[in-house]
């Protein structure tokens, strides 16, 4: 993988895993009436579960894109086929 591509992958990644994981500490069931109150002051959707499954889609999501492009950097090159 060119040094480019995986930079992009990484970056991608990075930020798709913050994304899941703000969705998820967003809808955090400990104090989700507290989200609720700073979520209608602001205007913002309350926590719901349709956040919560977008956090546990895009932070493995993000975790295995961030994986990938690591391992990917680390790998030995495969052989070439003459």
């Amino acid at each position: 993988m060119k040094q480019r591509q995986r930079w992009l992958l990484s970056g991608a990644g990075v930020f798709t895993l913050l994304f899941g994981l703000l969705c998820l500490n967003y809808t955090k069931m400990g104090s989700a009436e507290h989200h609720a109150q700073i979520a209608q002051q602001r205007g913002w959707s309350p926590p719901s579960r349709g956040i919560v499954y977008l956090g546990m889609v895009f932070a493995p999501l993000g975790a295995g894109l961030v994986g990938f492009a690591i391992g990917r950097k680390q790998a030995a090159p495969l052989p070439q086929a003459e």
